[in-house]
């Protein structure tokens, strides 16, 4: 009986143990993964990852600090567009030796077509230079925040969420 006992209390206290282990996992995943697009310049994912750990623990000195540079950098969150842009589902992007131009062109209608006619995406390119770059694109079934994180990747554009519309602007400024 006694031994018995002893084993229940043992595992009970393992399960007891491992759900706040298992939190902290997933807190040092989601630092790690902002630290990353941090470092990448990828500022808006930082925040967005940044900010959860800040959440869990407030005092953490290096998200606390990441985020700081963040907000002086983009400034204020604005990840009410990014959150609504995520919901849109692009069944299929077909894109071969397009412009930028032409693909966001394109991409506006899908997103219109995919979200119902409520989502028409306000994507404004900042420079005439990554306007005309080409691009060849080929995916089913993402979020339209995922095909503009994309674009941005292969035209070599940096892509900000401003609160109205989404800026492709150059990666230097």
């Amino acid at each position: 009986m006694k031994t018995c006992l002893m084993i229940a209390i043992a595992v009970l206290g393992t399960a007891l143990i491992s759900v706040p282990a298992r939190a902290a996992d997933d807190t040092y995943v989601l630092f790690e993964e902002g630290k990353a697009a941090f470092q990448a310049g990828q500022f808006e994912i930082a925040r967005e990852k940044l900010s959860k750990v800040a959440e869990r623990n407030p005092n953490h000195v290096p998200t606390n600090a990441m985020l700081a540079q963040i907000k002086q950098k983009i400034g204020v969150d604005n990840t009410k567009l990014r959150s609504t842009y995520a919901t849109v589902i692009i069944e299929k992007i077909d894109f071969a030796d397009v412009s930028l131009e032409e693909a966001v062109e394109a991409l506006r209608l899908l997103a219109k077509k995919a979200s119902g006619d409520k989502v028409v995406p306000n994507i404004i390119i900042k420079s005439p230079e990554i306007a005309q770059k080409t691009v060849s694109l080929n995916l089913s079934k993402v979020p339209l925040t995922e095909v503009l994180n994309y674009l941005a990747e292969v035209t070599g554009a940096r892509i900000t969420y401003d609160t109205s519309a989404v800026l492709f602007s150059n990666r230097a400024g």
